[in-house]
């Protein structure tokens, strides 16, 4: 019965994997539809410090990692296909960046799981369609993929 529930929970957690690199691949695909070109305006899995992969970072590794890049021009999306206590693994994957994005398409969380990300720097970005399904004291504070994607644009300019 043992080896039957660990090949079990072992597809289980290949299937989430697999899962979590679709969102992520489908997320590159929808920022190279709206102009933002690799490489330049948005880098995938590059590395920071201690050779962690964070899925973006705009606009680039290179920027990232120049002292004479302006941190407040820096921005991190992880993408988590849900927040749940995975939101924590986004916390140290780029010290330059204070205010980390994550992206999820988790149908809401809870108001205390929402303030425990904002009083740890994550900013929750969601689906325009998905806010509906958060608190309403929540809602506000939600910001969208289209949104974020507008205010990676205005970095471009700067």
């Amino acid at each position: 019965m043992g080896d039957f529930i660990a090949r079990a929970q072992s597809i289980l957690q290949r299937r989430k994997s697999r899962a979590g690199r679709s969102l992520e691949l489908n997320v590159k695909a929808l920022f190279l539809e709206e102009n933002l070109q690799e490489g330049q305006d948005f880098q995938y899995q590059p590395e920071t410090e201690l050779r962690k992969r964070p899925d973006f970072v705009f606009p680039n590794e290179e920027s990232y990692k120049s002292p004479a890049f302006p941190e407040e021009q820096l921005r991190l999306l992880a993408v988590k296909t849900t927040a749940r206590d995975r939101w924590r693994q986004v916390i140290n994957e780029a010290d330059r960046i204070e205010r980390k994005h994550l992206l999820t398409v988790q149908e809401g969380v809870s108001e205390n799981q929402f303030k425990e990300m904002r009083e740890a720097g994550i900013q929750l970005v969601v689906p325009q369609p998905l806010i509906a399904r958060y608190p309403n004291s929540v809602q506000p504070h939600v910001q969208t993929l289209e949104s974020f994607i507008g205010d990676i644009r205005l970095l471009r300019k700067n």
